[in-house]
């Protein structure tokens, strides 16, 4: 059932659609009307990046504040495909130690889709706290300007005859969420530490990033 908040005459159909396209993850919007009052359903194709009841709410968010409009969530229709030039997980591309006159660092790269983010930290004792930090650098750029992600803390032991990195990250938003790392060293300490950073991230990007812009965000903004 649709319900409204007051009966309003709702603008065009195209000024709807093109307005659910502000929304984070929408790629495309179709409406159905039943009358200059009603919006009998609602189509999107979206991004499988977002969950698919977070697009939900904000297209339900959006139209309340919107159009004083509040349509029954079973009247909006989803389907999400992957996008072109994104990935579902971030991959490691690069770690190197870069030998400077001045200074040693470790750099990173990561590959998000057609997208590429890279990190730097200086190398001091520890070269697999380096590559953590690079690491962490790295992600931050898929939130800028926000820099959630930190670095908590890096350990190197050993599990019966293989090396182990446990790498320990937080991310902060409305509430401190804590995530841990673990893997087998292969070729190097650095290159084990950067991988076990995204084996702490990686499972929680999808949920975090779309919280960086939420549809009240753009309203407030003007979007």
């Amino acid at each position: 059932m649709v319900k409204r908040t007051a009966v309003v005459s709702l603008p065009d159909t195209a000024t709807i659609e093109e307005t659910l396209l502000t929304i984070p993850g929408v790629r495309e919007a179709r409406i159905m009307r039943t009358s200059e009052t009603d919006i009998g359903e609602v189509h999107i194709i979206a991004s499988p990046r977002r969950a698919p009841k977070k697009i939900v709410r904000d297209i339900e968010t959006l139209l309340v504040v919107r159009f004083a409009y509040r349509i029954d969530y079973r009247r909006v229709s989803l389907v999400q495909i992957p996008d072109s030039g994104t990935a579902d997980r971030v991959t490691l591309g690069r770690v190197e130690q870069i030998q400077q006159p001045d200074c040693t660092y470790m750099e990173v790269d990561l590959v998000n889709g057609l997208q590429r983010f890279t990190g730097r930290c200086a190398v001091g004792d520890d070269p697999a706290e380096a590559a953590s930090r690079a690491t962490i650098m790295a992600l931050n750029g898929l939130f800028a300007p926000q820099s959630p992600l930190e670095l908590a803390g890096v350990q190197c032991t050993t599990f019966g005859a293989r090396q182990v990195v446990t790498t320990y990250v937080t991310y902060q938003d409305i509430a401190l969420e804590h995530v841990l790392g673990t893997t087998f060293v292969r070729s190097s300490v650095a290159e084990a530490a950067a991988r076990s950073v995204l084996a702490a991230t990686n499972r929680r990007l999808a949920g975090w990033l779309p919280d960086q812009h939420s549809a009240l965000a753009l309203i407030a903004a003007g979007g």
